[in-house]
């Protein structure tokens, strides 16, 4: 699990996450946010409360990205423990930014979709990666994911190693 907080709360899950987890269902969903969310607020020092969108990103080869935007409502005055949640979960592909394609090897990136868009490089996967691959590509790049993955895969071109 990686956290990342800035305007957003952003929570990455590796596919271990998705073994055991229904996306179907809001409130299982919900109940698990929640607890995922005291267990965060326990070993961090952040107060979780208020009116949250919620957009749940999964991807098969990588797991979930949890994106949390705090909804700011001046009608509504939450406790310190109160927190409602707005969940979208949205099936998607993830994006890998790469900085140096060289540095990965041919049998790993006949796994990938390679896009160009300019002078930058886009991995998406295509088969299941596993841990040590998906350590490789991460080392070497950065997640893109939702709105912002779709517009890149749209204006690329898709490019053969």
């Amino acid at each position: 699990m990686r956290l990342i907080i800035d305007e957003n709360i952003v929570i990455f899950l590796d596919k271990i996450y998705l073994q055991n987890l229904n996306l179907n269902d809001k409130n299982i969903i919900e109940k698990k946010l929640i607890k995922l969310i005291n267990k965060i607020q326990n070993k961090c020092t952040i107060d979780l409360n208020g009116y949250y969108n919620v957009s749940i990103y999964k991807d098969e080869s990588y797991g979930i990205i949890i994106d949390m935007q705090k909804e700011e409502l001046e009608y509504l005055d939450y406790f310190n423990n109160q927190i409602e949640l707005n969940i979208e979960v949205i099936e998607d592909s993830f994006l890998y930014k790469i900085e140096d394609i060289f540095n990965l090897n041919k049998t790993l990136l006949k796994k990938f979709t390679i896009y160009k868009n300019g002078e930058t490089i886009y991995l998406k996967a295509n088969e299941n990666i596993n841990n040590i691959e998906l350590g490789i590509i991460l080392e070497n790049g950065e997640i893109i994911y939702g709105k912002t993955a779709n517009s890149i895969k749209k204006k690329s071109e898709i490019i053969k190693v």
